[in-house]
Order: structure tokens, then sequence, then C-alpha cells
């Protein structure tokens, strides 16, 4: 296929046959049988014209005898390969026209037979034909009356009568036709009476049979029903007067019974084209039962026939033989049983058909669901009677009326697109309201079933059920679940939809006004919750909400997204958005009146400029970040969410992730910050400190990626590495007087997971350091926290040998008082404690007294962050006892310092190693 479509594309001429599907080779082959039947049709009427011809020159030749009967002889041939040919492509039930096509062969045999035998005598002759033709016209009755399904011929009792009267008026006719007058009939032999009153018989049955069909056959195929009706008549007819020319020696009614013969069989071909064939059975189109009203008068048709033929015949002057006169009398009587089987009949049926309209009517108005009948104009033909139950007595208002103009009008267009039209219905549940007689809108929901191909409905039946009462509780039950019970603002639910409807209805760009989301979170709410109770705490979020309302335009969205957060949705440009937000905080940080007293809250404000392109997910997540970023920045404080801040965002993300594998990854590293004794000015331990090289991003901050280690549950893990890479390179380190201890912070994250006992004893036993040697610094919370897990610990850690040392003193809100409760060994000043003991004498003389408290505790104390000589000098001033700094040296790798041990053989001083 694609070399013919690239021989099209370059101009090459399309092959004369190309390979087709099925459904084009169905095409062709019907085609061929059209132009086969054709020439079968130009056949047989050629040959019936040219016998005709013949028929017509041996009435005027006498001679020419021979040739009309042999013409005859051709037509009778060509007819019965016409049946054949033609029969089979028909219809499905093509058997009728096969055996048709048998009964012309019979009388060609008996004609064949009386030409060859020569016999002298006429009744000879008679015998001749109609011994072989007999069993033809058995075949045609049969052929006949197979050409319909036999469930069509089962009409019980009426059929009988039907048959009987057909078969007796044709009796009566063909009698009258063939024998004429008793005194005719007086006139012939024992002999000549038993061949003449067989072919009555035979002829009889066979235009019997025709009746019968054309009174039972479907009114598609009465055209080919009456051809055949009439091709036997002329048949029989004229194979009846040759046999009673014959007989009777008439050479007039000869000729004459040739020309019906030939006009019969023509007529019998013809009738094979006019048969379009069974249609399927199917809904609209039942594959039994009686036909039109033809089979109905035609009974009548053929009494009357009868009747007016014995009549005729009396007038005549031929009188009829007594058995005529008792077969027409029989006729009417036979008419009148037909007539009063049919009256009785149609009675059954018309009481049967108001039990079963009786039963559906009630049926009908007894549903709980209506029902709606449209023509193709989509105009009420009629409406069920549970509309009147549901609509009262706007109801009977809606018959006539166009349904698109019945209904809500904002259901008149997705009503309009659903409904069929030139199409099928399909198969859908359609949504629409009628307006009751108090004209308020009733809810239906319909199944739309599209009818119109079937006779005894032909329009679209709407299938409606009454669904008002669940759609307010639906409606009910939305309100319930998009609506924060507490304030009756939107919940977060609600507050999504609206945004999703806003991004699906957002614009380009123009300058114009557009739409910012705002999120807003309380900060104090835990203070007022801690003193005042929950109650309160509800009162003041819900006076919050109706703050926030009334701050915010009347179509802007105002929304509690739970707890302490609340949300605005609200048309605005950037600049009026930062107005807005403003605005927000100002009203959050007014007092509030409770019953407890007087409260103060303050907030914290993202905002977002909604963009076209950003779905809720996007839209949320950007509030979310810059309201984090207003809290860094301080509570009471709003901030707009800009790129910076999603690159931010998308590099946490990236941290977050790369973190888990960056220790087998070989990016995690320690660097070591020599500790120095100011007394012996030489190095005595080192801190330890975790760093990680992003391969993207160089060397990530340690107060960078720790919290993101917290946050994702990944500080475990990191801490581990670090206490079992410390603890084996510290073993490596040269030292000229006592080992050196290796100091190693410890987050308050990992501490209270506890497991810092079994990591510290792990650690240990891997790398053989004695615990008298190890440093764990942790922050003053952990020390400070009064769980009784940590405390044990703490305690696990010491009665080790560890010595525990309290991290950053000073930073924060450290007390001296807990000085003396606190289960260390070490103390660590903060470097913000010592930024200004140089040039402070408050300052210093606050140092040297924490100094002379450790010392009195009998604790030792570090100096962190010593940057400049004369903090170091202060610090020698007072005896701090052991300090470490960028003064004195940055933190190393481990190779850089054992060299740096090595050489200098452990001595370490700023005037030593100027450089670092």
């Amino acid at each position: 296929m694609s070399r013919a479509r690239n021989a099209f594309s370059r101009g090459a001429a399309p092959p004369e046959r190309v390979t087709t599907g099925p459904g084009r080779l169905d095409t062709q082959r019907e085609d061929a049988d059209s132009r086969r039947v054709e020439r079968l049709r130009w056949a047989l009427l050629a040959t019936a014209a040219v016998a005709g011809a013949a028929c017509v020159g041996a009435v005027v030749d006498p001679a020419l005898e021979t040739t009309a009967y042999v013409a005859v002889v051709l037509v009778g041939l060509v007819c019965s390969a016409v049946l054949w040919l033609a029969g089979r492509s028909r219809s499905t039930g093509w058997r009728g026209w096969r055996l048709l096509a048998c009964t012309p062969l019979f009388p060609v045999l008996g004609s064949g037979i009386a030409l060859f035998a020569e016999p002298t005598d006429p009744l000879q002759v008679a015998v001749l034909r109609w011994v072989p033709t007999v069993p033809g016209y058995a075949l045609a009755v049969l052929g006949v009356l197979t050409l319909v399904d036999r469930s069509r011929l089962r009409t019980g009792r009426r059929a009988v009568v039907e048959l009987a009267l057909f078969l007796l008026a044709c009796l009566v006719v063909v009698q009258l036709l063939l024998v004429g007058p008793q005194t005719r009939w007086a006139t012939l032999h024992v002999d000549e009476r038993l061949v003449l009153g067989a072919a009555v018989v035979v002829t009889s049955l066979t235009m019997a049979a025709a009746l019968i069909l054309l009174g039972v056959v479907e009114a598609h195929r009465q055209r080919m029903a009456l051809i055949l009706l009439a091709g036997a008549v002329s048949l029989t007819a004229g194979r009846g007067l040759s046999t009673a020319a014959l007989l009777m020696h008439a050479p007039g009614a000869g000729q004459v019974s040739r020309f019906l013969v030939v006009v019969g069989l023509a007529l019998f071909g013809l009738a094979v084209f006019a048969d379009p064939g069974p249609r399927p059975a199917g809904p609209s189109r039942p594959g039994t039962g009686r036909s039109t009203e033809l089979g109905h008068v035609l009974p009548h048709v053929a009494m009357v026939v009868a009747v007016v033929s014995v009549g005729t015949a009396a007038l005549l002057g031929t009188p009829p033989s007594p058995v005529s006169y008792a077969g027409g009398t029989l006729c009417i009587a036979l008419t009148a049983v037909h007539r009063w089987i049919t009256a009785r009949d149609e009675q059954q049926m018309g009481a049967r058909l108001r039990r079963n309209e009786a039963y559906f009517r009630s049926l009908v108005a007894s549903a709980a669901d209506a029902g709606l009948i449209l023509d193709p104009d989509l105009r009420v033909m009629w409406a069920s009677p549970a509309l009147d139950r549901i609509l009262g007595e706007a109801a009977p208002r809606l018959p006539g009326e166009v349904l698109l103009d019945a209904v809500h009008p904002d259901d008149a267009g997705a009503l309009a697109a659903a409904l069929p039209s030139d199409a099928a219905a399909a198969a859908v549940l359609l949504v629409l309201r009628l307006a009751d007689a108090d004209g308020a809108w009733r809810w239906f929901e319909a199944s739309v079933s599209d009818l119109r191909d079937v006779p005894d409905v032909g329009a679209v039946v709407l299938h409606c059920r009454d669904v008002t009462e669940r759609q307010a509780r639906e409606e009910a039950l939305a309100g319930i679940a998009f609506t924060d019970p507490a304030t009756g603002l939107p919940n977060s639910a609600g507050l999504m939809r609206a945004a999703r409807r806003t991004l699906a209805e957002q614009g380009e760009p123009d300058g114009g006004t557009g739409t910012s989301l705002l999120l807003v979170e309380l900060e104090g709410l835990a203070d007022v919750r801690e003193h005042f109770g929950r109650e309160v705490v509800s009162a003041v979020v819900a006076e919050v909400g109706r703050r926030l309302r009334a701050t915010v335009r009347g179509d802007d969205v105002v929304a509690r997204m739970g707890g302490g957060a609340f949300g605005v949705l609200a048309s605005s440009t950037a600049a009026e958005a930062d107005q807005l937000a403003d605005r927000c905080l100002a009203v959050v940080e007014q007092p509030i009146a409770t019953s407890a007293g007087i409260v103060d809250l303050t907030a914290s404000v993202g905002l977002v400029v909604v963009e076209p392109g950003l779905d809720e997910e996007e839209l949320f997540g950007r509030a979310a970040l810059a309201v984090r970023a207003a809290r860094a920045a301080g509570v009471g404080s709003s901030c707009r969410y800009s790129d910076a801040l999603g690159e931010a965002a998308a590099r946490r993300d990236r941290l977050r992730t790369d973190l888990h594998a960056a220790a087998a990854r070989g990016e995690l590293f320690l660097l070591y910050s020599p500790i120095v004794s100011l007394e012996e000015q030489r190095v005595v331990g080192v801190e330890a400190h975790l760093r990680w090289r992003h391969p993207e991003f160089g060397d990530v901050p340690e107060a960078e990626f720790l919290p993101i280690a917290e946050r994702s549950g990944l500080i475990g893990d990191l801490q581990r590495w670090a206490l079992a890479e410390a603890t084996v390179a510290v073993q490596t380190l040269p030292s000229a007087g006592a080992p050196l201890r290796l100091g190693l912070d410890v987050s308050a994250a990992y501490v209270a997971d506890g497991t810092l006992a079994a990591d510290v004893q792990t650690a240990l036993l891997a790398s053989g350091l004695e615990p008298e040697r190890l440093v764990i610094e942790m922050p003053e919370a952990s020390v400070l926290d009064g769980a009784e897990r940590l405390s044990m610990d703490v305690s696990s850690v010491r009665l080790m040998g560890v010595h525990v040392a309290l991290d950053h003193f000073g930073a924060g809100g450290s007390s001296l008082a807990t000085l003396t409760r606190l289960p260390i060994d070490v103390l660590k000043l903060d470097r913000s404690f010592l930024a200004r003991v140089d040039r402070d004498p408050q300052d210093r003389a606050l140092c040297e007294s924490v100094v002379g408290i450790g010392h009195a505790l009998g604790v030792d104390v570090v100096a962190e962050g010593v940057e400049t000589p004369g903090q170091l000098g202060a610090l020698c001033g007072f005896a701090a006892g052991f300090a470490q700094g960028f003064l004195i040296s940055r933190p190393l790798p481990l190779g850089e310092l054992t060299a740096l041990l090595t050489e200098r053989a452990g001595v370490l001083w700023p005037g030593l190693v100027g450089q670092r």
C-alpha cells in the first residue's frame, strides 16, 4: 500500500485493477448477477414475442401450426431455465422458484410424447398430454405455496375456509370455461369426462394456490403474487382450453389456448424478476402474520367472480349445470362463514387489544417515572399521567409544545445537542428541568429511545425520572463537602474547585485585571489554645474569617484551609494583590475580643499571581512556597512568589532526591577543624564536619542539606556514616602528646531517634577507638529535654566513657542556671558569644564569668569561632582553656591535617601558620 501511495505521489497512473476488500467484491458480484438477470429477462421476452408471433401466424396460416406448437414448447423450456437461474438470486427462499422451474417441463414432456406418438384419437392425444402434466401441476401448487413462510399459511379456521372458497370458486369458473353448459358435458364419453375433469381440478388447484399466495404474501411482494396469479390463470386457462378444444372439436379455441399458454409462461418467468424476496424479521418488520387488506378482500372477490360467472352463463342462454349452481351457492355460504370467522377474530383481537391497552395504561398511569413522546421536530405529542402528579396543572399544557421551549433555558442547549434529529439517538442520560404549577423547576433524568423507524410509533420516546429530591440532597451534600462548618466559608476543596474554574477561564495576560491567590497562615493560635481552650480558638478563627470576608470584594473567594490557614482567590493585579495582603495582615493583627479576654494574633501571607498554563497543583504549591518565605522573613510579613523561590524549591527537591545515595556514590566527605589548647598552643583534638560535594551544584553547605536530611528521615544514616568514618580516621592522626580527641556534632532530630547509644557503641567497636577520645556534641535542646528515653541515651553514652559536650552555648536562650543541671563534660561557647569579647567590657566580663563557672563545675570550655587576634588574646587573658576557629585553622581534609600535625609536631598557633 505504501508503494502504491508513492507511485501516485510521483505522478504514476493508477493501475486498472486494484485489490479490494470483501465489500467491493460483494458489490462486483451483485453487479454481475444484475447483468445476468437482465440478460435472462430479455431472453424470455424475446422468446415469448417470437412464440406469440408464431401463434398468430398459425391462426392466419394453418400450415404454421406445427411451428407454433414448437414455439410454445421452446417458451416452456426458456421459462424453466429462467426460473431456475434467476430464482436462486431472488431471496433465501429460492426453493419455490426452483420447484416452479420444473413445472413447464412436464407439459413439454407431454407435448413431446403426443407429438412423436402421433395418436389419431383426440382422447389419446389428451391423455398423452395430461398424464405427465398432472405431476407438474402438483409441483406448481407446492412451489407457489413455498414462496412464503409456512407461518403465514397457519391462520386457523379462516385459512381452511379461504382454501375451500378459493378452490370452489376456481372449480366453478374453470368448469364453466372448459366444459361449458350442461348440454356439452352430456355429449362427452366417460373417459373424456375423466380427462377433462382432471384438467379442471388441477388447474383449479393451481389458481387456488396462487390466490392463497396473494392473500398471505407480504405487502412488498404482492406485485410478484399478482403477476404469478395472472400467469397461473392464463396458463391453466390455456391448458384447459386446449384440452377442451381437442375433446370437443373446437379448433378456434385451440389457437387461443396456445397464445394463453405463451402469455402464462412469460408471466411466470417475469414474476421471478418482480420478487424482492422476504425481508428479515425484526422489531419493526415482523416475519409472521396475515398480509394487508388484500388478504381480507380476496375471498369476497373470488365469491363475486364465481357468482357472476354462473349468472352470466345463465343470462347468455347456456344454462350451467346444477353443480355450477351449487358451487356458486356454496361460495356465497363460505363467504358468509369467512366473514363471520373474520368478525369473530377481529372481535377477539379487539378484546385482547383493549385488555392489553388497559393493562399497559394502568402500568403507565401507576408508574413513578413519566414518559414523553416527541415528534421529529421535538414537539411533545403525548405526556404520561405521571407528569400530572409531578407538575400538577402544568402537565396538560405540555402536549403540542416544543420541548426545548418548555425546559429551563440553561438546559435547552445541552438538550438540543443530545436529542436526535436525523441521526440515531445515543444511549445517554439527559438532565432537564420542567416548571410545575407553582413555577418551581423540577429536575428530571431522562433516557432517550429513538423509535422513529418503528411504524407503530414513529417518534422519539423520553423516559423521565423525577430526581428533584435527589438533586436537593446532592446540593446539600456538596454544600457540606465544600463548606467549613466553623466559619461558613468554603473549605480547601471549595477553594480548589474555585481555583480550577478560574484557571479554566484564565486567558492570555493583557495587562488588565488578573487573579491572585493569597494564603494567610495565622501565628499565635497555639498559645490561645493552650491558655483559653478550643472554644475560644474556634471563635477567634470565625472572627478572622469574617474580617477577611469583609476585606475582599464581593465576588472574591475566601476559604478556610484548615487549622489557622485561610485562602483568598481575588480578582486583582499584582500591585492590588500586594495591597490586599497588607490589608489582610492589618485586619488579622487587630485585637480580637473573646469571652476569655483580648487575643492578639499575627500572620504570614504568601501570594501568587495566576498565570496562564498553571494547574491547581502548581498554583497551590507556589502559594505554599511564598508562605514559607514570608514566615522565614518574620511573622507579620508577606511575600510574593518569584522564580527564585521556585528555583530554590526545585533545588531542595533535587537535593532531597540525590541525598539518598550520596554516600554510596562517594559524594560525602569529612573536614576536620583543629582544637588547640590555649595553654600549650598545640592541637589536642579535632571536630569532624560533614560535607557534601554534589556533582551538579558543587559543595553544598552543611546548613542547607542537614535540615533536608532531617525532614526526609535521612539524618540517622548520615550521622552513622560520619561517626563510622571519623572514628576510623582519627586513629590515623599523629599526636605528640596525649591522643587527639574527636568531636562530632549530632542533630536534635538524630538524638530524638533513640539510636545514639547503639550507634556510638557500634562505631567504637568497629574502629577500636577508646571511648574517652570521643566527644559527642549535642544541641542544648537535646540535653535539656526531659524525656526519659533521651536522658537514658545520654547517660548510656557517658557510662561508656564517651564525653558529652553542650554545643553552641550562648547562641539562643541559654541560661547560666541550667549549667548546674546539665549532664555534660564540655561546654562550647558559640561564636556569637565571642563576637565583641575584645571590644565590649560587658561581653568580656560575661564570657569570663561563664568560663569561670565552667572551670568551677569541672567541665572543659572550648571557644568556637575565634576569628581575630583580639578574640584570641582576650580568651588567653582569662584562661578559657581551648579554642577553634578560622584564625587558628580552617577545616582541613584528613590528608592536609595529617601533614600539618606531622610537620609541626602538633604545635598550631596563628603566628606559626599565618596564612591559615
